[in-house]
């Protein structure tokens, strides 16, 4: 689409950053259906793509399979930070994918107040993430 049209109300997309913010706000049924169809395409773009939109919410759209690769890989003090900011609905898939002991230590994290932690939840968030995303260009789990 032109500029002119963009600016008489039409859209302008302008490159990958547009896709990467719409991908972000698509559901993960969609994403996931979009992204393989690019990938019989264009495989190292569905790649770029992927690794780009992901944040630590999309660690719940992994089975539990993948899922269960991903934390069962982090310290349980780790988890446990990571954990205390999210809903209680997938603090208990994660815990329940790992042993008990280490659910254990990482739910005596999550009991903590951690008000005056909160960068360190979320690098421990980000900690998940960058072990994931290492995890998909290891062809070890697959996100979408």
């Amino acid at each position: 689409m032109s500029q002119k049209n963009a600016e008489n109300g039409g859209v302008f997309i302008n490159g990958k950053k547009q896709v990467i913010e719409l991908l972000q706000k698509m559901d993960a049924k969609d994403k996931a259906q979009l992204l393989k169809n690019l990938r019989t395409r264009n495989p190292s773009l569905a790649k770029e793509l992927t690794e780009s939109c992901l944040s630590f919410e999309s660690i719940w759209d992994l089975d539990d399979e993948c899922l269960k690769t991903v934390v069962s890989q982090i310290q349980p003090t780790i988890l446990g930070l990571a954990l205390s900011l999210v809903h209680v609905k997938n603090q208990r898939r994660a815990l329940s994918l790992i042993s008990r002991e280490q659910a254990l230590k990482a739910f005596d994290i999550m009991q903590k107040d951690l008000t005056a932690n909160r960068n360190e939840c979320i690098r421990a968030q980000s900690k998940i993430l960058e072990l994931a995303v290492n995890l998909q260009r290891n062809r070890i789990i697959q996100f979408y």
